[in-house]
């Protein structure tokens, strides 16, 4: 491995045969960015991925759905925090942002690669959110959370995100905010669920993490999907 400059990138695998060379960009200072990228360009060889299919891995791209960004993002996250450790761990209530620090510091990686890895192990009603000027990037869910949440809206005032945007308030920890907050649909107003927000000053936004408690979910109709 190679420390470097890598304009627009984390890190790239160069190589040919069995010899490769992963560069990793300085930019990035975190330990557990530095790992994770390693290990994902580790994926991108170990899957054997051509390298005219395999961009060069851009900064934040930890949330991809598809393809071999996706793929290599799998083989990283089993290869650091292994679902036989870590699913007991995941298995906690009430959930908040405290429990995926607990897993960030075990495992040494960043607080986002843990809140993903969390809400894909747990079975409590769980999303976690990345929000960016204003509006939801992205957002990854639990098994059992059922609401949608819509890429590209617009951050309600009523949640704790809005709060980090307008003013870098802290949240103090978990905080209930109306269900509607955050659904369009499956929503109502008279119904807390439960946010827990932080910065995440490298990519200029904001991580939250939803969880739906059960009586929430009663509710809400929930229990019965």
């Amino acid at each position: 491995m190679r420390r470097g400059g890598l304009p627009g990138a984390d890190a790239r695998l160069v190589g040919t045969g069995d010899i490769g060379i992963i560069r990793l960009s300085t930019k990035i200072d975190h330990e557990g960015a530095q790992r994770f990228s390693v290990a994902h360009e580790l994926g991108h060889r170990q899957l054997a991925h051509r390298s005219s299919a395999v961009p060069t891995c851009a900064p934040g791209a930890l949330h991809v759905e598809r393809g071999a960004e996706a793929e290599a993002n799998a083989f990283a996250t089993e290869l650091l925090m292994p679902t036989r450790f870590l699913r007991r761990q995941c298995e906690v209530s009430p959930v908040s942002l405290d429990d995926a620090r607990a897993i960030a510091d075990t495992y040494r990686v960043s607080l986002v690669a843990a809140a993903l890895r969390f809400v894909e192990l747990t079975s409590e009603r769980c999303a976690v959110v990345f929000s960016r000027a204003g509006r939801i990037v992205w957002a990854a869910r639990s098994d059992t959370f059922t609401p949608f949440i819509e890429r590209g809206r617009r951050l309600c005032a009523a949640g704790v995100a809005f709060d980090w945007f307008r003013d870098g308030r802290p949240s103090g920890g978990p905080q209930p905010v109306p269900a509607d907050a955050w659904f369009e649909h499956d929503a109502d107003p008279n119904v807390d669920i439960v946010e827990d927000a932080i910065p995440v000053p490298a990519t200029s936004g904001v991580l939250s993490l939803l969880w739906i408690p059960e009586r929430s979910a009663r509710r809400l109709r929930l229990d019965r999907e």
